[in-house]
């Protein structure tokens, strides 16, 4: 009888966790969604998705990315979750409505499906599609940083 309630266990273990999707693989064909919806034009070579409620520090670096970068058409930075778009805009001196590579989710329909939703989220694209994506977190504090030398490099 214990062995038939183990083989039962693990049978019911395996069904279970193979069909689970991997966290980056259910962020990508999120992303790819995101980006076939907003219609992204294929000159725009990386998306900076900036949540406006999450991780504090994580996202105060890339609200200070975005001051530095918001000229650079190359980039569509995507804001959701925003509280007040006012502060927003006094904090970071930018009247937002100004640049047409700025998206404002204004009904909030962006939430990512996994727990890094709270990070701000670096896309590189390749004529429109998605070719990989990363967060700027606690666990990679560096990601703006290499985003910004990719960037130095390309000039």
């Amino acid at each position: 009888m214990r062995n038939r309630t183990l083989t039962v266990t693990f049978f019911i273990f395996i069904i279970l966790f193979s069909c689970k999707k991997e966290e980056k693989t259910i962020e990508h064909d999120y992303l790819e969604t995101i980006i076939d919806k907003l219609d992204v034009n294929d000159s725009i070579k990386r998306v900076v998705l900036l949540p406006g409620l999450g991780c504090h520090g994580c996202i105060q670096e890339g609200e200070a990315f975005m001051k530095q970068n918001v000229t650079n058409r190359n980039i569509l930075f995507i804001l959701t979750q925003i509280e007040s778009f006012k502060i927003l805009q006094n904090k970071l001196e930018i009247t937002l409505e100004e640049h047409p590579n700025v998206y404002i989710d204004k009904k909030n329909e962006i939430n990512f499906p996994t727990d890094n939703k709270v990070y701000p989220c670096i896309v590189m694209l390749d004529n429109g599609n998605v070719k990989g994506h990363e967060f700027q977190s606690p666990k990679n504090t560096a990601a703006l940083q290499r985003l910004k030398k990719c960037i130095e490099m390309e000039l």
